[in-house]
């Protein structure tokens, strides 16, 4: 038997006339063949649905989002999906329309084309301690890895901790602020040779999916 199930997640705002607009919509697609499960998602821009897998569609999507980009009314999005990471404390790993919330906000927290960045430049979140380090305070969860060498992860811009650089770490991504697999795929990827520059970085395929292994990014 065949089962498929999809969750969806939607970014929206409000102007100031009261009018709701739907910025963009993700929507996660998983199909199970027997013990064989086919993920797949499609990301809805401007009324135009994009495969992640497609790539020939990847720069046409570059666009779309570079245009979303322009839109004085998405410029809050980080900060209000920081708002929610920090006072509802949703977390991520039980929800993908949450995970995907958080994603594209921390990968859009630092973008020079929104005017309000949540990226705190040479600085470090006090928070990184409590988990690194020869004799952490907290423990790792989902999978999460602690190193002995805090100021080793620090001088690597802290490349697997949930969030951009080393500050701030968001810590209902994956539970904590440790080294995760599916944030250090994304790091290694998005800060190669061609960084947020390649096409899978400037559209959202580099963030929420993982054009490597063909899958969502997780914990």
């Amino acid at each position: 038997a065949v089962v498929s199930t999809q969750s969806t997640g939607d970014v929206t705002g409000q102007k100031a006339s009261g009018q709701t607009t739907r910025f963009l919509t993700v929507t996660h697609h998983v199909t199970n063949e027997g013990t064989h499960e086919v993920p797949s998602m499609t990301l809805t821009l401007n009324g135009k649905q994009f495969d992640v897998k497609d790539a020939s569609s990847a720069e046409e999507e570059a666009v779309a989002i570079e245009s979303l980009l322009e839109n004085p009314d998405f410029s809050l999005f980080p900060v209000a999906a920081r708002l929610i990471h920090d006072e509802l404390k949703l977390p991520g790993w039980t929800s993908p329309s949450v995970m995907f919330l958080y994603r594209l906000a921390m990968s859009l927290s630092d973008h020079p084309q929104l005017s309000h960045s949540l990226t705190f430049f040479d600085t470090v979140d006090p928070a990184l301690y409590d988990y690194h380090g020869e004799a952490p305070s907290k423990e790792c969860k989902l999978n999460g890895e602690s190193l002995p060498d805090v100021e080793a992860h620090i001088a690597n811009n802290c490349i697997g901790t949930c969030g951009p650089k080393c500050n701030p770490c968001w810590e209902w991504v994956c539970g904590d602020c440790c080294v995760h697999t599916g944030c250090r795929r994304h790091d290694e990827f998005c800060r190669g040779s061609l960084g947020k520059f390649h096409k899978d970085c400037v559209s959202f395929r580099g963030v929420l999916w993982d054009t490597i292994t063909d899958t969502p990014y997780d914990c």
